[in-house]
């Protein structure tokens, strides 16, 4: 009877620390992903700043979704490249860029590297990095992202960054797609 008691009291032991790691892991998953509004007269650059944060703070490689680039995106975009951070783009085609965006899309196009590939159907705005992921509707311009009232997702859950990844992967020519 002492032997089961011990067995018990083992087993248990061992159930407690395993509730505990799960407790720990729901623990560290809360505020991995938040949701914000920006825009209006209570936060009309909350989305702008969030976005210069994660600009500058890149280490690795930047990837950005966005219908069009304005000249202050294109500016920070460009002191990323400085550092020597790589920055891939999705955006729509040439043609489908208002005109006052084309001079901007002509020299992002030309700055070592940032890459662009066209897809006419981008229509929301994603930034992110190997830590943090910005997803919003709207285009990365300063101006209208003042003006627009929008949700903001932010995330650095690292499996929802993968799938995100995994997700603008998708958008990408098929011969640079990760294997």
């Amino acid at each position: 009877m002492s032997d089961r008691i011990i067995e018990l009291r083992t087993e248990n032991s061992r159930l407690k620390k395993e509730v505990q790691n799960l407790e720990n892991k729901i623990l560290s998953l809360v505020g991995m992903i938040s949701l914000k509004s920006s825009g209006g007269s209570e936060g009309k650059n909350i989305l702008n700043e969030q976005l210069i944060n994660l600009i500058t703070s890149t280490k690795q490689q930047l990837n950005v979704v966005s219908p069009k680039i304005d000249r202050f995106y294109a500016n920070e975009l460009k002191k990323l490249t400085q550092k020597g951070i790589p920055i891939l783009i999705i955006t729509n085609d040439r043609g489908g860029i208002p005109k006052e965006f084309q001079e901007v899309y002509d020299n992002l196009k030309a700055i070592s590297g940032v890459k662009i590939i066209n897809n006419p159907n981008v229509r929301y705005l994603l930034v992110f990095n190997s830590e943090e992921a910005i997803y919003s509707g709207g285009a990365l311009v300063k101006e209208e992202l003042e003006k627009s009232i929008l949700i903001i997702t932010s995330i650095r859950e690292a499996a929802k960054l993968r799938k995100i990844a995994s997700i603008f992967s998708m958008m990408l020519p098929s011969f640079m797609r990760g294997k």
